[in-house]
């Protein structure tokens, strides 16, 4: 309700409101039109300028909409003129009296409670002119509630607006929450999906039974995995201090085939870049000593990167520049960091002890992806508490909503109970009911520990499938309440079941509460409430009765026909 409220008196809109209740409060002139006793001028003059005003108001009401905001003070002369219209049309008695307020509501409605009482203030001293002015009347009783109409009338209209006002503003917080959230989020999917890649690149590396295979499957990651258009690799030969072992994926039959160049810096920008350790941007410069590889290489702009396993150089990669982004050059050096391990492990593979070298390495690349995956995990809560943080300090639902997301994040498996908690066991048992009751209320009031204390006498299973559930709905809230609001660490849930009653008694030696600002307070709770029991064992054919003070704790006590009224509550 509030919401449509809030597409109907938006700041935009307010003002064709008014003009439209200007026009409608002149009509009960028309039933009045025989008083012409009353009116200073003619009534027909009156009513021309009345409309004249109103048509002017309408036409213009665009421009007129913005300069009442621009400048409040131009309010004041249509309270003169209402005023006016007021001395000339009888005053006390005027038939325009509705028609007078309208500049009040205005007031109200564009400047809230401050306008209206402004406006309100103004108006006072000059409906009473108006009367001295206008014909006489000792009808005090009508002058004093006019008088009271001037103020009510603003203060009541300018409460919506004020709640809209506030109502417009928290939604914008939570906009602006909700976007911040949105990045963090995509933050957070972006490094998940850089963990994929390389958790899938690492199996993939430690498959691979040959350096070959291990080129192709960096460069099928670099590319299918990663999106980049073309990629290249060579490989280091320590024994021989040589680059070689050319691979490009896609495969291009016009790749030239070339021999291993020395590592040395005449080799080339790209030797020199990789004897360096220096990732570099490929320009129009002589990237490699070998005239037909080179040609191949200036076809394309090319991002290079050398490929180190500790101190030991391993290779390098290039990839096609095109669409590379900060974003993307991140992942692509982890991916890169990644293949020089699985190469470089690869090449210095020889022997049992470089096997034995090999093992331990993926050994401390697994450990390598739990420490990432824990420290992403970490980042998730960390992102959301840093969402807290930089809230507005007024947006108090918005931060309790991060707040419980970060709970959420850190122990994920609660979501899942909340949900298996809402749902019917096929039979619902005293023990299932003892049994789903407690762990409700644990997950309710988590991190801090809840007991119930049960007391079940009579045979619970014999009443029907409806009775069972809607006793469990009110037992439910009812220790849901306790164990929220109550501070006590336990409560009692006493419950008796005869051939033609059901008593169901929750009990605690909380703080206790006034039951009838608790009642009232239901009233407009989304969620099922005290109002909501009582109601609930009214239509059952029973009563509810709530006893409790402050400090004093607290019992509900549900009295319902064992054979109830609606099954199906």
């Amino acid at each position: 309700m509030i919401k449509s409220l809030e597409s109907v008196f938006r700041a935009n809109r307010i003002f064709l409101f008014l003009v439209f209740y200007r026009w409608a409060s002149v009509l009960p002139v028309l039933f009045v039109w025989n008083q012409a006793s009353l009116y200073r001028l003619s009534p027909w003059w009156v009513i021309a300028i009345v409309l004249l005003a109103n048509s002017i108001v309408s036409l213009f009401n665009r421009p007129l909409n913005k300069l009442v905001i621009e400048h409040p003070a131009i309010l004041g002369a249509d309270i003169l003129f209402s005023a006016f219209v007021l001395s000339i049309s009888g005053g006390t008695n005027s038939p325009y009296y509705l028609y007078a307020l309208s500049p009040l509501l205005a007031g109200a409605f564009f400047f809230q409670m401050r306008g209206a009482l402004t406006a309100a203030a103004v108006f006072t001293p000059l409906y009473l002119l108006a009367n001295h002015f206008s014909t006489p009347t000792e009808n005090l009783i009508l002058r004093a509630s006019e008088l009271a109409g001037i103020w009510l009338f603003p203060i009541l209209f300018a409460y919506p607006s004020t709640l809209l006002r506030d109502i417009s503003r928290a939604r914008e917080e939570l906009a602006h929450a909700r976007d911040e959230l949105a990045q963090k989020h995509e933050n957070l999917a972006h490094a998940h999906r850089q963990l994929e890649i390389i958790h899938d690149l690492t199996i993939l590396l430690q498959s691979a039974p040959d350096l070959i295979s291990v080129q192709e499957r960096v460069l099928g990651a670099v590319t299918t995995d990663l999106g980049f258009s073309k990629a290249v690799v060579a490989m280091v030969d320590p024994a021989h201090e040589e680059l070689g072992g050319w691979l490009v994926y896609p495969h291009e039959e016009t790749f030239p085939k070339i021999k291993p160049l020395p590592l040395k810096s005449g080799s080339g920008e790209i030797v020199k870049a990789l004897l360096n350790r220096s990732a570099f941007s490929t320009t129009n410069q002589t990237l490699i000593q070998d005239s037909h590889l080179n040609d191949w290489l200036l076809q394309t702009q090319w991002f290079m990167m050398p490929l180190y396993l500790r101190e030991h150089p391993v290779g390098i990669l290039l990839v096609d520049e095109a669409g590379l982004t900060k974003e993307r050059e991140s992942t692509l050096i982890t991916v890169a960091n990644q293949a020089a391990l699985a190469l470089g492990t690869t090449i210095l593979c020889i022997d049992r002890a470089r096997r034995l070298a090999v093992e331990t390495e993926r050994n401390r690349i697994a450990r390598d992806i739990h420490d990432t995956v824990a420290q992403s995990l970490f980042g998730i809560v960390y992102s959301l508490d840093a969402c807290i943080n930089m809230l507005p300090q007024k947006a108090d639902d918005v931060k309790n909503e991060l707040i419980e997301l970060r709970s959420l994040a850190n122990s994920a498996h609660d979501e899942v109970r909340r949900s298996i908690f809402d749902l019917w066991p096929s039979a619902l048992t005293i023990e299932l009911f003892m049994a789903d009751l407690t762990n409700y209320v644990n997950s309710c009031c988590r991190p801090h520990s809840f007991s119930i204390v049960f007391s079940n006498n009579g045979d619970f299973n014999s009443l029907s499938s409806g009775m069972r559930r809607t006793v469990y709905r009110m037992a439910q809230e009812a220790l849901a309440n306790s164990a929220r609001h109550s501070g006590a660490r336990s409560a009692r849930l006493c419950l008796t079941v005869t051939d033609q009653e059901v008593y169901l008694v929750v009990s605690d030696e909380g703080k206790g509460f006034d039951p009838e600002i608790a009642l009232s307070r239901s009233v407009n709770r989304e969620h099922f409430g005290l109002r909501g029991i009582q109601e609930r064992a009214r239509a059952m054919g029973g009563d509810c009765e709530i006893a409790s003070l402050p400090n004093a704790g607290a019992r509900i006590m549900i009295h319902l026909p064992a054979n109830g009224l609606h099954h199906h509550a």
